[in-house]
């Protein structure tokens, strides 16, 4: 299941990985910065307070005893209270451990008079301080905390002090954030820029791979040379396929000139033998005879498709395909046609190797099968990435034959393969009708499945071939215009 939620290409992959490592860098690298700079900070307020009280503390040692109180009130203000008494407000002898950094800078700072003892505690929330009327009101942050420090005199005499400080500093201030996503939009967008350039010759060298394997190896139908250009790995991947290209282009168009060439040779020795046949004196080896060359004229007549198909791909116009369905089987009184939905059915394809297609498929139904019943309805598309689920057509065409064994399900579209245990005919055919069918549909970007009807005892109840069919010829411009066929 977690794969279903993992990117499903190079450049998303990227671009995961880049994010993740620029945030989790500046978040971390931003943490440790604040970290380290509140410390510091906190050290200064530390260092602030234990001046100004090691100060009023020295000033008040050498001011006269009797004089000391009045001077404390005078002293006192919004942000520091001295009070001058018998016994220390701070109980503990001991400072806590948020406040011992404190008391030893204070014993620090008071080394230039007679002190008996210095208590530093009672860390109270300034609401709760001016509240009792510890300090007076004034602009004190309410974040701040009130810290009391008592000092002891040589002459046992108590000097109370409360003032408040900065518990805890924020992590992050608005500022910085709002400083911090600036730079991380502005890093993210120029990875994406990168990465953009780095993958787009790679989407490029999928789509020229796509098209080679749908497009015919001659005329029209074949692929232009891709770009070389991108990084030098592109540029060598761009390079290599285009070599392989030229050389698979040159491969089949050798391999269907040789095929065509011999179909054609063939005819004229056939003639020749079915006019000498024609002389035979014995009528039942003359029967033979013609049986046989008329098998081997039409091998040769499918052989001939076959390679007209693959070299002479027919242009481009736009059709209806429920309509083309109804002429395919227009020579097959038992096809049944249903139709489901309101369409639109119009389609943008080659409309004559369609109709061989569907032609071969209708006449496999009715021979081995002893039906054809052909449903037509839309595909919605639900998946922009996924061929199968792409807007177009759904062409279901049932019988009630045999079926296909399992095994030979994917074989069965191989050229000049049949299958003559399980689907015999007594012409012997020549195992090209869904090799051609295939090869027309897998040109229009569309699929044919394959797989047997069950019924409810388990036995076969016949073929289902399933055919999804986008409504544009991949190879078909965008936004061109293409001839109309009504």
């Amino acid at each position: 299941m977690l794969r279903r939620f993992l990117p499903d290409s190079i450049f998303t992959w990227l671009l995961l990985i880049l994010v993740t490592a620029v945030v989790a860098s500046q978040a971390v690298t931003m943490l440790l910065h604040n970290l380290n700079r509140n410390e510091i900070l906190l050290h200064l307020e530390d260092q602030r307070a234990a001046e100004r009280v090691a100060a009023l503390a020295t000033f008040l040692d050498h001011t006269a005893p009797i004089l000391r109180a009045g001077v404390a009130d005078a002293m006192s203000g919004p942000s520091l209270a001295v009070r001058v008494t018998s016994a220390p407000a701070v109980a503990a002898r001991e400072p806590s451990r948020e406040l011992m950094s404190l008391a030893a800078l204070l014993a620090e700072r008071l080394s230039s008079i007679r002190w008996r003892e210095i208590r530093v505690g009672s860390l109270v929330p300034m609401q709760e301080a001016q509240a009792g009327s510890v300090l007076a009101s004034g602009p004190v942050a309410s974040d701040h905390l009130l810290v009391r420090i008592d000092i002891q005199l040589r002459d046992l005499t108590w000097l109370n002090f409360a003032l408040p400080m900065m518990a805890e500093l924020p992590w992050a201030s608005p500022q910085l954030l709002g400083l911090t996503a600036g730079s991380l939009v502005a890093v993210l967008g120029l990875c994406l820029y990168a990465l953009l350039r780095l993958t787009r010759p790679l989407a490029r060298l999928t789509r020229a791979a796509e098209a080679l394997g749908r497009a015919s190896p001659a005329g029209a139908g074949g692929t232009d040379p891709l770009p070389e250009s991108g990084v030098g790995e592109v540029r060598r991947a761009a390079t290599a396929f285009n070599a392989m290209q030229t050389r698979i282009t040159d491969l089949i168009e050798d391999r269907l000139q040789m095929i065509a060439a011999i179909s054609h040779d063939l005819r004229t020795p056939i003639t020749r033998l079915r006019l000498r046949a024609e002389f035979m004196a014995d009528d039942e080896m003359r029967a033979k005879m013609l049986r046989d060359l008329d098998e081997m004229e039409a091998m040769i007549g499918d052989t001939l498709a076959f390679a007209r198909e693959e070299g002479n791909p027919e242009p481009l116009q736009t059709f209806d395909l429920r309509n083309l369905l109804r002429e395919a089987g227009e020579h097959q009184a038992d096809m049944q046609l249903s139709v489901a939905g309101a369409g639109p059915w119009q389609i943008t394809g080659q409309p004559l190797a369609l109709k061989r297609a569907f032609a071969n498929l209708i006449d496999n139904a009715l021979a081995y099968g002893n039906a054809a019943r052909v449903s037509l309805s839309r595909q919605p598309a639900s998946h922009p990435h996924d061929p199968r689920r792409r807007d177009g057509f759904r062409i279901v065409i049932d019988d009630d034959g045999p079926g296909i064994p399992t095994a030979e399900l994917a074989r069965v579209f191989r050229p000049f393969y049949r299958l003559e245990s399980s689907r015999n005919r007594d012409s012997g055919g020549t195992g090209l009708g869904l090799a051609i069918a295939e090869k027309a549909l897998r040109a229009h970007g569309g699929e044919i499945l394959l797989h047997n009807r069950m019924s409810e005892d388990g036995s076969v109840a016949g073929l289902r071939v399933e055919i999804l069919l986008p409504a544009r010829h991949p190879m078909a411009p965008s936004g061109a215009q293409v001839g109309h066929n009504h």
